[in-house]
């Protein structure tokens, strides 16, 4: 803040929390690592005070409520205390708004305890502040909403120990599905982020492989081959991750072309990768590995992927909640006759895990709606292409049941 002498003023950030949304792929988590990691080093330079920050991720957790078990873990600090969730909550209450249960009837208590909230007070003020990010904060989300209004609601009633706390997701308008209990908690400020277009995406590209201002000694990918890979992630999902891996694979491919001498350099020149490597590489992305992905599954997964392809068949929009696949599922594992499936007893959070590791493998895709906070969930892979996975698999009878065309003969 400047005064009205142009000098500036200290000025103190009352903020507690922050919410985060946007697409995935949009540089949510990059962006808060990365101011995170400049306030670190100005902490390291002495700029600034003390502070720990604790990064906790809603789809690597089995249950919603382990958010506790580890945060505790890292507030604990070198004690590393493993405890239950109900111990753990009940600990981090204490920590961060001390033990407020219990009330003295005695004056003299009156004061010793006025003269403990002195040394609290001081105690606090010296303490380091501690940053909490919580990641794809859709999946703490529980049916009484008790653990997104605990975590957003130490903060405001911190007296033992400073608490900031930043919600990041994929659905824009988390909050306003939450009861107005939790919306209270979360507070107002939002930070939005949009998915790449075309342009956003040819200018991240360019400044990772340093291309900007046209500077000829570091092109190393042609101009249409920069547009080609911006184009197809604007296409699928303006997820930015897609075209690093797009690049990432051309290159490798290129690499290993001059390397074994398919490719050959002129004179004077200096190997590039053109657009017809990234749209190999594009295929190869897409195509082999998910395949050699999918051919690798387990029984579960086998289920989930065939289920998928089956209810694909029968709409064209090819996206399903998690109730329609677990229904499914149930559906045809008693329908197999095989105990491999038939055991099966899958929930509705055992096909939300596979469905996050099957997405982290680029195999199916999660969509977020604003209509629930769960997601939606899709695939890239033809029917067909599913069925030809499971060719030489233990999984080919069940793919071949309900994945293959009708013959007339």
């Amino acid at each position: 803040k400047i005064n009205e002498g142009g000098e500036e003023e200290e000025t103190m950030n009352l903020k507690s929390s922050l919410f985060i949304a946007g697409p995935p792929g949009t540089g949510k988590t990059a962006s808060v690592r990365s101011i995170i990691a400049e306030l670190q080093k100005e902490q390291h330079e002495g700029l600034l005070p003390e502070f720990n920050f604790i990064a906790l991720n809603g789809m690597e957790l089995r249950h919603p409520f382990d958010a506790y078990v580890k945060f505790w873990e890292a507030v604990s600090g070198t004690k590393k205390e493993r405890l239950s969730a109900g111990e753990a909550v009940y600990e981090l209450e204490n920590h961060f708004c001390g033990d407020q249960g219990e009330e003295s009837d005695s004056s003299d208590n009156e004061d010793e305890e006025e003269d403990d909230g002195e040394n609290k007070d001081f105690d606090v003020s010296e303490r380091p502040v501690t940053v909490l990010m919580l990641d794809e904060i859709d999946y703490l989300v529980t049916q009484k909403e008790t653990l997104v209004y605990n975590f957003f609601d130490w903060p405001l009633r911190a007296t033992t120990a400073r608490l900031v706390v930043i919600g990041i997701s994929n659905t824009i308008n988390l909050p306003e599905k939450l009861s107005p209990r939790v919306q209270s908690r979360i507070g107002g400020d939002r930070c939005h982020f949009k998915s790449y277009n075309v342009q956003d995406t040819m200018t991240i590209l360019k400044t990772r492989l340093g291309m900007l201002d046209n500077n000829p000694g570091n092109t190393v990918f042609e101009e249409d081959a920069i547009k080609f890979a911006a184009r197809k992630t604007a296409n699928l999902s303006g997820d930015i991750r897609k075209a690093f891996q797009m690049c990432k694979a051309a290159a490798e491919n290129v690499f290993e072309d001059y390397s074994s001498g398919k490719r050959q350099l002129t004179a004077g020149s200096r190997p590039i990768v053109r657009i017809s490597d990234v749209q190999k590489g594009s295929r190869d992305m897409f195509t082999s590995i998910v395949h050699k992905a999918v051919s690798c599954s387990t029984s579960y997964e086998a289920l989930l992927l065939i289920s998928l392809g089956a209810l694909k068949r029968s709409r064209e929009d090819g996206s399903f909640t998690v109730k329609e696949i677990l229904t499914k599922i149930e559906s045809i594992a008693n329908a197999s006759g095989e105990p491999r499936y038939m055991n099966a007893r899958l929930s509705f959070a055992d096909v939300l895990g596979m469905a996050n590791r099957l997405g982290g493998a680029g195999i199916i895709q999660l969509n977020t709606y604003m209509s629930t906070p769960w997601p939606w969930i899709s695939t890239h892979l033809h029917t067909s292409e599913i069925l030809a996975c499971y060719k030489d698999t233990r999984h080919i009878k069940l793919a071949d049941k309900h994945l293959a065309s009708q013959r007339l003969f």
